[in-house]
């Protein structure tokens, strides 16, 4: 992104920040207001009337505000160091990898069939054993005794425990 891409974000996330100073304030003073009228027809109708509690307009209030500032944070976090855009797909990356491998999606494109990297989302010819993008292992084997589909990475079959040749 560049500079002014960056510059355009932090003056609308700083614009956010204070729209939701304003929001929270407003919703304060709607709860003061709603708290202050509802002990006036208290006392109008002698006490019969309970008066609710309205801390939780309060609270709503102080989540629109925390909610504000930590966007604003975030976008000052990534515009200090562009890095940090890379470092949360990393993450997100590495939580991908740790769930279980899928079998790749198809996908028809007229009469030319193709597969769509469950990883990267590159699409792919079906012959492909892994993307060219991310390096993601497309193809599985059958493991020789129990048949099952395993990754040609695996040196025993985690479903039977036969030994796998290795090349």
């Amino acid at each position: 992104m560049g500079s002014l891409g960056r510059d355009l974000v932090l003056v609308f996330t700083f614009v956010n920040l204070m729209l939701c100073f304003y929001v929270g304030i407003q919703l304060f003073r709607t709860a003061d207001f709603l708290q202050n009228a509802m002990n006036k027809l208290k006392v109008l109708t002698l006490g019969v009337l309970d008066v609710p509690d309205f801390s939780e307009l309060k609270m709503l209030a102080v989540y629109v505000v925390l909610l504000g500032i930590s966007a604003f944070a975030i976008a000052y976090w990534v515009d200090v160091d562009s890095s940090n855009i890379q470092k949360l797909m990393g993450t997100r990356k590495y939580k991908a990898k740790l769930t279980k491998q899928k079998k790749p999606e198809e996908t028809k494109l007229g009469q030319i069939e193709l597969l769509e990297c469950p990883e990267c989302g590159e699409e792919l010819s079906p012959d492909y054993e892994l993307c060219p993008n991310c390096g993601y292992e497309l193809k599985l084997i059958a493991c020789p005794k129990c048949g099952k589909e395993i990754s040609r990475t695996f040196s025993l079959c985690p479903f039977c425990g036969t030994k796998l040749k290795t090349d």
